[in-house]
């Protein structure tokens, strides 16, 4: 059995909702080909007028970037990087993964990694919107 590495998380017995997807990469994929099903109308599991409202930013507070359950692009300051489209979709968890969903282009970026070896207090997630960057530069007219 693995211990979450989330001191959050730890603290609260190594179960929290805030503490991310814990899965392979080919299933955070197939979430993510869920989620843009019904964004179109097509999942068996969501109607689209539920999905579309939870990932809508909410705008509770003025400017917020956040929808519910999941970050929007922010540009200049994004983990999406720079080319994400405004209608994406994203979910980061402590240890430097990331889940994004483009919506309008119907692409899927899952990066499963691990920042926290030893510099867990220095890592300032850096390398997320350079790979995002880096995948959608060479896959998609950015």
């Amino acid at each position: 059995m693995g211990e979450v590495h989330d001191p959050n998380a730890w603290a609260m017995g190594g179960v929290a909702g805030h503490a991310g997807l814990f899965s392979t990469a080919g299933e955070v994929l197939r979430f993510g080909q869920e989620m843009l099903a019904a964004d179109r109308g097509e999942s068996a599991l969501f109607p689209a007028e539920v999905a579309r409202e939870f990932f809508r930013r909410q705008e509770i507070a003025p400017e917020s970037d956040w929808a519910l359950g999941w970050d929007t692009p922010t540009r200049g300051q994004s983990t999406s990087g720079e080319h994400f489209s405004k209608r994406s979709i994203g979910h980061t968890g402590f240890t430097g993964t990331s889940l994004w969903i483009d919506l309008e282009r119907g692409m899927i970026v899952v990066f499963l990694s691990n920042r926290i070896h030893l510099v867990a207090k220095r890592s300032r997630f850096e390398l997320r919107p350079l790979v995002h960057d880096g995948i959608l530069e060479a896959f998609a007219e950015a």
